[in-house]
């Protein structure tokens, strides 16, 4: 499996955006990044296969919508 460029179409506020996404494969295991106010939020399965989300503070210009991140997370669950 290569690294994937892709759009994750998210139901947010009752309208759908698509926001820019990849799946970025590590080994065994793969991290899926996604672009949200030019911020990238990484997403990566736990050891209870739960999504855990990383997101680097430093490069973090503005605040991101908790809402948003578990709606891209139940989009997540769905593919």
């Amino acid at each position: 499996m290569a690294n994937e460029n892709f759009e994750l179409p998210v139901t947010y506020n009752g309208k759908e955006e698509l926001f820019p996404a990849r799946l970025v494969q590590f080994g065994y295991t793969y991290r899926i990044e996604v672009e949200v106010n030019l911020a990238t939020i990484s997403f990566e399965r736990d050891e209870e296969k739960n999504w855990r989300v990383l997101i680097d503070p430093e490069k973090l210009d503005s605040k991101i919508d908790a809402n948003l991140v578990n709606a891209i997370i139940e989009v997540l669950d769905e593919l």
